[in-house]
């Protein structure tokens, strides 16, 4: 069904919600009612092949919101920066890929933390992007060609972009794929290193792999970002983030 909600739940990064996507646009009588009169009217003026899953990212941030316990009766419309437009003190973050969107929120907290989530889709690839969305150091660690290849390649890929959505409030631009350095841990965990062009920072990165969230087939990735470097806040007690609410 389009629009269906696929999932809304509360993780340590924040509130995360999931809503299914039509394969062809939809006429606007079947468009939700949840959506304001003004994103309404936001929608209309965007392309067709946007429109759905612009919608669908609005509708999939709403349950997260709700689900991090905010209830928002204005617009949800855009930053600048094309970021969703949300009240100072809140966070947010949409992605969507195929048939699925997918929204965070949280409260941004004190010391401040922005998020960031990427979704991607597992498949094949027909090119190799590893040269253009990895460093040196991070194509050196990839097996092979092959599915596995694949895999990986997209799955830092995914948290590079989930990297990127996070740091954005801070740096105000566009972050470049080399700026970010991956390592991957005994158990898969990843690490991030970053050499801001901009010598923005220093900001501590923290990866959530949720893949089970968006079921098989697909890469959904979290990012949190905050002022200081990880060293800083070793021995310290958690963030607002650090725990599930």
């Amino acid at each position: 069904m389009a629009f269906e909600a696929r999932f809304a739940v509360t993780l340590p990064p924040g509130a995360c919600a999931g809503v299914a996507l039509p394969a062809t646009a939809p006429r606007e009588a079947e468009w939700p009612a949840p959506l304001h009169p003004d994103e309404r009217e936001l929608a209309h003026g965007l392309p067709e092949a946007r429109r759905a899953s612009w919608i669908g990212g609005r509708l999939a941030l709403r349950a997260a919101l709700d689900a991090a316990g905010l209830a928002m009766n204005q617009p949800i419309l855009a930053t600048a920066r094309g970021a969703p437009r949300l009240p100072p003190d809140w966070t947010a973050s949409i992605s969507h890929k195929a048939d699925l969107a997918v929204a965070i929120a949280a409260p941004a907290g004190t010391p401040r933390v922005t998020l960031g989530i990427d979704l991607e889709q597992l498949r094949p690839l027909r090119a190799d992007i590893s040269a253009r969305v990895l460093t040196d150091a991070e194509r050196a660690a990839l097996p092979p060609a092959g599915p596995a290849r694949d895999a990986l390649v997209l799955r830092l890929f995914s948290a590079k972009e989930a990297i990127y959505k996070a740091l954005d409030p801070w740096v105000q631009r566009y972050v470049g794929f080399h700026e970010a350095e991956l390592t991957l841990g005994p158990a898969g965990e990843m690490t991030a290193r970053l050499a801001l062009a901009g010598g923005e920072g220093p900001f501590a990165i923290e990866l959530h792999d949720l893949g089970d969230l968006a079921g098989p087939g697909f890469l959904l990735t979290a990012a949190t970002a905050r002022r200081g470097s990880p060293i800083e806040r070793e021995g310290q007690p958690p963030g607002p983030l650090a725990h599930p609410r």
